[in-house]
């Protein structure tokens, strides 16, 4: 018989970020999501109960069927969604995957839990929510975790001085064959698109600190996702663009971004830049594919669909992208939409079944939780997922950072080899600056 579920949520005092990332170095399970231009951060703390999922398994029927289980083992039903915990964490790319996953570990297939602790700060005000098998301590353990943390010292996170980063891109010359391969099948009309990643791994001389590079990241690319998942096997952090979906009831938002060009050096480089992005064929294409896939499967679903006729520029410090919001009304079920997105054209490619096939043959590495759904969801049916890209594995001294890019029929291998170089660059940028800037966000 499944254990009851307790959950008690308590306002605390305003607390510093500090404070809250100082007290998660000391847990191995943790989680932080942060949305673009949003001041609302979530973070978790431990794992009261945990899903990994496994080989071949329906990852989003499996989250489906875990949630209604534990929804049903919740002992103190809330009215309202912000009393209530959430599952938080990440599926995977592809659990169908034969190619090896050593450095993933248990993460390969995609990972869930349900904190023991969240914090939710949201300007000045802060919220606890603690859950516990234990009714009877449940007011005891909430009080305790509040007092720690706001006892804990606001120490900087610094990432280790002068460790010299060393890069090691042996398949990057397999990868540009890669290229040139599915460029080829594409224009025998084989394939339409492909998406394919590469990885980076960059080793230092000491351990690298998940929450320092967080930190870093929501610095130095303030316009992004900022997401970390620590777990045992490793943390994977993401300053993702892109919005995988943000739901609610009758209520589905999603975006469609593709097409790829880097930031120009003054105001008048980039604007045209941008406009030479907004007019290139190739990108547009690109883009459409994403756009016209993502329209259509929630239409099937039986979703009335809004978007612009024309992208805008989504631009983050180093590239800039097409970005097309799109917005979704109606009934709908909403782990079957999430599987029949995942994953969208942006992340696999068209026809979506052979550009998966066409992946798995051609890819160096297994893409693990790279371009994956990671985020959180409330048990009454709202929540948000980013795309896990802008991404990096980090494990012990060492970092597998991923990129990919979009191949078409114009596709010129140098041409993406740069595109995945221009991404790796946020991540890079972090990991080789070794101290974290001092300025204080509260």
């Amino acid at each position: 018989m499944n254990q009851p579920i307790f959950y008690l949520r308590t306002e605390l005092p305003n607390i510093k970020l500090k404070k809250m990332l100082s007290l998660m170095t000391e847990w191995q399970t943790g989680f932080i999501f942060q949305a673009p231009s949003n001041n609302t951060i979530r973070l978790a703390y431990g794992a009261l109960a945990e899903r990994y999922f496994t080989k071949n398994e329906d990852q989003f029927d499996a989250l489906r069927s875990w949630q209604s289980d534990l929804k049903a083992q919740l002992a103190t039903p809330s009215s309202t969604s912000e009393g209530q915990p959430a599952l938080v964490g990440s599926f995977a790319f592809n659990p169908t995957s034969e190619k090896s996953n050593v450095f993933w570990g248990k993460l390969a297939q995609g990972y869930f839990f349900l904190p023991k602790y969240t914090v939710i700060k949201s300007g000045n005000s802060t919220a606890l929510i603690t859950c516990s098998f234990d009714a009877a301590t449940l007011e005891e353990e909430s009080k305790l975790f509040a007092q720690k943390l706001q006892r804990m010292p606001s120490c900087s996170l610094t990432l280790a001085e002068h460790a010299p980063l060393v890069k090691n891109d042996t398949t990057l010359d397999q990868w540009a064959a890669a290229v040139a391969a599915t460029t080829a099948k594409i224009q025998q009309h084989q394939l339409d698109k492909v998406v394919l990643a590469r990885s980076l791994e960059t080793n230092f001389n000491d351990v690298i600190e998940p929450l320092a590079v967080w930190r870093k990241l929501t610095l130095t690319q303030p316009q992004t996702y900022h997401i970390l998942l620590k777990t045992a096997w490793g943390s994977f952090i993401s300053a993702t663009p892109e919005r995988f979906a943000k739901f609610q009831e009758h209520r589905f938002q999603t975006a469609a971004v593709a097409g790829t060009i880097r930031r120009g050096q003054t105001r008048t480089e980039d604007d045209c830049l941008g406009t030479q992005l907004l007019k290139d064929h190739k990108n547009l294409q690109e883009q459409n594919y994403v756009l016209q896939t993502i329209s259509n499967t929630l239409r099937k679903h039986g979703l009335t669909v809004r978007y612009s006729k024309h992208p805008q520029l989504l631009k983050n410090p180093n590239v800039q992208h097409l970005y097309t919001p799109i917005m979704a009304n109606g009934s709908f079920e909403l782990f079957k939409v999430l599987h029949d997105l995942h994953p969208t054209p942006a992340l696999g490619g068209l026809p979506r079944k052979k550009a998966l096939r066409q992946i798995e043959q051609v890819e160096p590495v297994t893409r693990g939780l790279f371009g994956s759904p990671l985020g959180y969801f409330q048990f009454d049916g709202t929540g948000e997922l980013a795309v896990g890209i802008r991404s990096a594995l980090l494990t012990g001294s060492s970092a597998h950072l991923f990129a990919g890019a979009g191949i078409v029929s114009e596709s010129i291998p140098q041409q993406e080899v740069a595109e995945t170089q221009l991404k790796f660059r946020p991540l890079l940028h972090v990991l080789g600056d070794q101290n974290e800037e001092h300025t204080d966000i509260d």
